[in-house]
This record gives structure tokens, C-alpha cells and sequence, in this order.
């Protein structure tokens, strides 16, 4: 019986020391897939604001004169506006998946 419990002592105490490993390589795993996430993120968010300049320039080509040239101003500066803050999320998120390691 002395034994058996021995052995379910240092198997108990194996265990607890492999833990903070494994908690470890679950905390790396996470970070990964938070950057992995993050990179899919920023990448929409470059499309969809290239497909909504594409839209507003076509808007903007129907008008002429000083109305076309504040329309095509006015994209972008909301097109520069959308990339700042498209990074800015990504930094972010990638701080983040950094700081998790």
C-alpha cells in the first residue's frame, strides 16, 4: 500500500510540474491563431476599403467640375482614414497576440 501510494505521489507531482508546460504551449498556440486572425482581419479590411474607394470614385465620376474634384477629395481623405485605422486594429491585435507569449 506504501507503495502504491508512493507512486501516485510522484506520478501527482509529475503531473503538476508538466502543467505550467502545458498551459505554456497552450498560451503560444493562442497567440498564433490571435495573429493568424488578426493578419485575416487586416487583409478584409484592405479589400472591402478598396472595393468601397472603387465605388465612391465611380460616384464621383458621374459629377463634374468643383462637385467631382470635393467627391474624389472627400474619398480620400475617408479612404486614408479607413487604411489608418485598418492598421492601427492590426498593431493592436498583434500587440496583443504578443504580449500573450
Amino acid at each position: 500500500m506504501s507503495k502504491l501510494l508512493s507512486i501516485l505521489a510522484a506520478s501527482l507531482f509529475a503531473v503538476s510540474m508538466s502543467m505550467p508546460a502545458i498551459a505554456a504551449d497552450a498560451a503560444k498556440a493562442d497567440s498564433k491563431s490571435m495573429k493568424a486572425q488578426a493578419e485575416g482581419d487586416y487583409k478584409a479590411a484592405k479589400a472591402k476599403i478598396k472595393g468601397d474607394e472603387k465605388a465612391a470614385k465611380a460616384e464621383c465620376a458621374k459629377l463634374s467640375g468643383a462637385d467631382k474634384s470635393a467627391c474624389n477629395k472627400d474619398v480620400k481623405a475617408k479612404n486614408e482614414k479607413a487604411e489608418a485605422d485598418a492598421k492601427a486594429s492590426y498593431k493592436k491585435a498583434e500587440a496583443d497576440a504578443k504580449a500573450m507569449k
